[in-house]
């Protein structure tokens, strides 16, 4: 492995223990909820598509339909999403109110997070480095999978 990789490497593995894993430094969702990636990945889903049906959400997260359904169920459980009315097997999914709360302090705390690391860097480096990482993960985003 080339110095560039295990250098992004190291860094990658201390961001997200320290974003995802340590809750007592940056806590989720401003604390009020655990961390989950899978729950918090599908709550910013549903927000950005309300309506949207459970093939879209396991389509979204690159899992199968089984995998999406226990995270739609568990959501719906804990009182953040609701099933509205649909056709045949697919229901329409959105945020309820606590969802939508939780979703705000989400966005408020990766904000936060955000940050928090741009502050490590000089000044002038902080929008080529956010420029940089956004150009990352479109291309990341767009690749085909198998």
């Amino acid at each position: 492995m080339s110095k560039p990789e295990e250098d992004l490497l190291a860094g990658i593995r201390v961001l997200l223990r320290i974003f995802t894993v340590d809750e007592t430094r940056f806590p989720p969702a401003e604390g009020r909820i655990k961390y989950n990636a899978i729950d918090f990945q599908a709550l910013h889903f549903i927000a950005e598509n309300s309506d949207c049906s459970g093939a879209a959400l396991a389509s979204f997260l690159g899992v199968p339909a089984t995998t999406a359904q226990s995270v739609i169920e568990r959501l719906i459980h804990r009182g953040y999403v609701a099933r509205g009315s649909g056709t045949g097997r697919a229901i329409a999914l959105s945020l309820s109110k606590e969802g939508q709360g939780i979703c705000a302090a989400i966005r408020r705390q990766d904000i936060s997070n955000c940050g928090t690391m741009l502050n490590a860097l000089p000044e002038n480096e902080r929008s080529d480095f956010a420029a940089k990482i956004h150009i990352i993960a479109q291309a990341l985003e767009s690749v085909e999978t198998k």
